[in-house]
């Protein structure tokens, strides 16, 4: 666990080498960055804190002292901090002590030459047992964690606290903590204590010189060996986590707080990433995702709902829609979400033809545009799409959301980002510029997102048993191609370019849109949403979609007002659903522009008496249009 003892322990380390027994050492570090920042924030406030460093290091803004932030003279040896991303800083020299910070975080491959952790310590082979070599490390993902390796080599000697009623050692475990009174219960004789009960006289202090053994005795807490390691390596296991820490670092109620609110989040909106970081920073234990598909596409398929297509249940606010590009065809998958990110879908199709001909765009704009009816009586129109431009096609799909742009339509290119810890939604950058390198005034722009994230966040919500936040509804009209595409994909451990082992997603099919159109949905969520007050962005349309009935909008009789005829119904779902999409030569333009969600509809299905005075067209951003 962070700030528990390992980082305190391994400066302490440091300083008894440059002291006692100076040599040439080598610090390890995830990047250079982190170095420089150890160096400013932990080593420097040690140095001038201890008499004994102060005198044989100087500091680096004294004269003749030629010491710098990643370089540290003392009598008898030299200091160097370097970075774990590359592997010739560590061949320069032979060297004698060996620490290395956050294990986990290193690459397993630096530039083709395997680990990093071997070659250092194969810099340390002529001092043979004279070598010393210390790490520490806060416990990763199951897989890619590379200190649970290096724990295992060793007897693995763990903290035990005796209770305070019958007095049996053991390992402070989260599993025996009461949540509703954060008191543990001993394993042995299972009476309930707080955490000032178990730690006021075992963590009373220790005697100079006092051995583990003696600690026992005394009944205060102590390490004791569980495993037999290799010879000459011992390693401390601290899976028993915050809890171990001195009382008032870590209190156990502030613990349980923020566990239940990690797990509610895991519950309701599917996102483990709170309970990621609370298993390794607080528990110190390695997180072990589940990598096996526990929702079926026959599972997903038999919840699906009876609501007809191209229509909104009650609970959706707002629309949006994913673009999937191909060589031969265009997919698209339009979904509905309301509060607590509880989503409906609403429409999935594939365009056939080839995406440079115009006709397939006209198509999928005509799709786009087509009005959504709601529960209410009120039609709806999609507030932002997502379309895909990594494929071969990139300057077509750019053409056609600087059309819509110009139009004032929420309509973008993105493109999914490589790394693996990348940002669900990236900054847009200007994708075209004049003969003189200015950015062309409306031109296109592009999105990096986070697939990664976004699958693993979506997967999650999979999951949910019961409707409500981040449930995922399906209407009964989709097909049997689209479920099985939404589970096309798994994760497995593969290596990323940085040779480091993650759990990725990757394709176990080829045909697999319909999974990425419900990722690029998601997107365009983010993005309609970003710089809002969700709970405003509720209350507004929930005054526009209500339940109560509203005459006018559901082609009911209005006194003074003439009524034209019905629109025409909604096409049908079709499996690949050319045919059936709209192709209409109606003029719609009125409506493409950034007009009020509440006057849509009174502009499409009613004809006033007087001449209504002309929408100003302004661009903006989501908000303004609002």
């Amino acid at each position: 666990p962070p700030q528990v003892g390992g980082a305190g322990s391994g400066e302490n380390v440091i300083g008894a080498w440059i002291s006692a027994a100076a040599g040439s050492m080598l610090v390890v570090f995830p990047s250079l960055d982190a170095a420089k920042q150890w160096e400013l924030t932990r080593f420097e406030p040690m140095r001038a804190g201890t008499r004994a460093l102060r005198r044989k290091i100087k500091a680096g803004d004294k004269k003749g002292s030629d010491n710098t932030k990643l370089r540290k003279k003392y009598p008898g040896g030299v200091m160097r901090l370097i970075g774990a991303n590359r592997a010739a800083q560590a061949k320069s020299a032979t060297i004698r002590y060996v620490k290395f910070e956050e294990v986990s975080e290193y690459p397993l491959d630096v530039e083709g030459q395997g680990s990093l952790i071997k070659l250092v310590i194969g810099r340390t082979s002529n001092f043979g047992r004279r070598a010393k070599i210390f790490g520490d490390s806060t416990a990763t993902v199951e897989g890619a964690c590379q200190i649970t390796a290096q724990v295992q080599r060793g007897d693995r000697r763990r903290w035990h606290v005796p209770c305070p009623s019958c007095g049996h050692a053991q390992v402070l475990q989260w599993e025996r903590l009461n949540l509703d009174t954060a008191e543990l219960a001993c394993e042995a004789c299972g009476v309930l204590h707080d955490e000032a009960a178990w730690k006021r006289e075992s963590y009373r202090p220790r005697p100079r010189g006092m051995s583990e053994e003696e600690a026992a005795a005394s009944g205060r807490a102590f390490w004791r060996a569980t495993a037999v390691g290799e010879p000459g390596v011992a390693s401390w296991d601290e899976s028993g986590g915050a809890l171990m820490a001195p009382i008032g670092w870590r209190p156990w109620p502030a613990m349980v707080t923020e566990y239940r609110t990690a797990l509610r989040r895991m519950r309701e909106e599917g996102d483990d990433a709170d309970l990621i970081t609370f298993t390794n920073n607080m528990l110190g234990r390695v997180w072990k995702p589940t990598v096996a598909e526990s929702v079926g596409a026959g599972l997903l398929q038999q919840r699906a709902q009876r609501y007809e297509l191209m229509t909104a249940p009650r609970g959706v606010l707002v629309v949006m829609a994913g673009v999937d590009t191909q060589d031969n065809r265009l997919a698209v998958v339009i979904r509905g979400w309301g509060r607590g990110e509880e989503s409906w879908g609403i429409w999935h199709c594939e365009i056939p033809g080839d995406p440079s001909l115009p006709g397939v765009w006209g198509k999928l704009r005509d799709l786009l545009d087509t009005p959504i009816r709601h529960e209410s009586g009120q039609m709806m129109r999609i507030d932002a799409v997502a379309i895909d431009s990594g494929g071969h096609h990139r300057e077509d799909v750019y053409a056609f959301c600087r059309d819509a742009q110009m139009r004032g339509k929420h309509w973008f290119a993105i493109k999914g980002a490589t790394s693996h810890d990348a940002p669900k939604l990236g900054r847009p950058k200007t994708q075209e510029f004049t003969w003189r390198g200015a950015p062309v005034a409306g031109g296109a722009e592009l999105r990096q997102i986070g697939t990664q994230a976004i699958k693993t966040l979506i997967d999650n919500r999979l999951k949910l048993d019961l409707p409500g936040g981040g449930y995922y509804h399906f209407p009964t009209g989709f097909s049997d191609a689209y479920f099985r595409q939404l589970r096309s994909e798994r994760r497995i451990w593969k290596r990323d370019a940085r040779g480091v082992k993650r759990l990725l997603w990757d394709e176990t099919s080829k045909r697999n849109e319909a999974w990425d159109c419900e990722v690029y949905a998601y997107a365009a969520l983010l993005y309609a949403m970003s710089g809002r007050h969700p709970e405003t962005v509720w209350q507004a349309r929930e005054q526009l979609y209500g339940s109560a009935h509203q005459p006018g909008l559901q082609f009911d009789a209005v006194p003074g007002v003439e009524q034209t005829e019905e629109p025409a119904a909604v096409p049908a779902a079709s499996e690949t659903a050319a045919a059936d999409l709209p192709d209409s030569d109606e003029q719609t333009d009125d409506l493409a522009g950034p007009v009020p969600a509440d006057v849509q509809p009174l502009t499409r299905l009613v004809k006033t008496t007087t001449k209504p005075k002309p929408l100003a067209r302004r661009r903006g951003g989501f908000a303004t249009r609002w």
